[in-house]
Formats: structure tokens, sequence, C-alpha cells
């Protein structure tokens, strides 16, 4: 267990670490859109904060029955299939299925950046602190249903863990808003430099 606590919590630091650098881009690539309905970085950010807060609505309750829970259980036994969930969640930094997000995930694009980013670090600091109270392998003990990608039931590391795929998945879309952003941007000096050329 102490493995699977290392790996989210590797996690947790990896994606949260690479989701703050997002903050101190200029203002022009946080607001470019190729086009009229996709997000900007502005927009994939605020979406990353209010999807976490969700999810940590229910890790906070799993956390605190799975400490409960702790009191009465004898042992943990972890499944022989356990790894192989991880390896599912894992599907959810690509962009290799389908998600329809509730209405509810949706950005107003209205939220400032200060607050954003304000709010990315007190859940990264909460899920951290979740993952620290679970460090005997109690996570496990409480399980949530996950309909997304047909996930099913999972624990609280493995929640835990999806939160971390799916800011994985929105660093991904945010560096290929950073890539087209470059390459409008080398037009945009290619065309400049060719009105300059007929003055």
């Amino acid at each position: 267990m102490r493995n699977v606590i290392n790996v989210v919590r590797e996690a947790l630091l990896t994606n949260f670490r690479e989701l703050d650098t997002w903050f101190e881009k200029e203002p022009d690539l946080l607001h470019f859109k190729p086009d009229a309905g996709q997000w900007n970085i502005r927009e994939v950010l605020e979406h990353i904060s209010l999807t976490n807060y969700f999810l940590l609505l229910i890790v906070n309750k799993s956390t605190r029955r799975a400490l409960d829970r702790k009191s009465t259980s004898n042992s943990i036994i972890i499944p022989g299939n356990y790894q192989e969930t991880f390896s599912k969640i894992d599907v959810i930094g690509s962009r290799s299925f389908g998600w329809i997000r509730p209405e509810h995930l949706e950005p107003s694009g209205l939220q400032d950046m200060r607050d954003i980013r304000v709010l990315l670090k007190q859940q990264f600091a909460q899920s951290m602190y979740n993952l620290s109270l679970l460090k005997n392998g109690e996570g496990f003990l409480v399980q949530t249903n996950m309909s997304v990608n047909h996930l099913g039931k999972l624990d609280i590391y493995q929640y835990i863990y999806f939160l971390t795929k799916h800011i994985e998945r929105h660093i991904r879309q945010m560096q290929r808003l950073a890539n087209e952003y470059a390459g409008a941007e080398a037009e945009r000096a290619e065309s400049d430099a060719e009105s300059m050329l007929l003055i």
C-alpha cells in the first residue's frame, strides 16, 4: 500500500506543480481561443478547479468514513487485481475516450485568475492532507462509484489518482493550445513581415 500512496502523492505533486506554472504565462496566451467553441487556458484552469471541488467533496467525506471504519477493521486485504484499476484510470489522462461534462463543471470565464490559483493551492493541500490521514491503507476501506469511463467503484487512493489524471488530461489540452498559439503568432509575424516589404 505504501507504493500506491507514493504513486498518488507523486502524481499530485507533479500535476499541481505543472498547473501552477500556467498562471505565469502571458495574458494573450491565456485568452487565446483557436475557435469560438473552444475553451481558452483561463477557462481550462477554472474547469479544473471546479472538477477538483466536486471530487474533493467525495474524497473528504470518504476519508472521514474510512477513519471511522479503521477502528472496527481487523485487517486490510488488497485484491490481486488492484493495480488494474489504476491502469484504467491512466486512460483519463489521454484523449482516447469521449467525456461529456455535466453543466456545473462548465467554466464561466469570469473568475479571477488569482482566485483560481489560490483555490488550486488549497485543493492540493487538501488532497495531500487526506493522503496523510490514510497512510496505513485505510483509504481502501471506503469505495465510491465513478461513472466516468465505466470505472466502477474506486477507493480513496484511486479517487485522488483520478483527480490527478483529470488534471493531466487538461495540462495536455493547455499544451496543445500553447502550440496553436505559437503557430498563430508565427503566421502573424510572417504576415507582418510581408506587409512591411510591400510598403
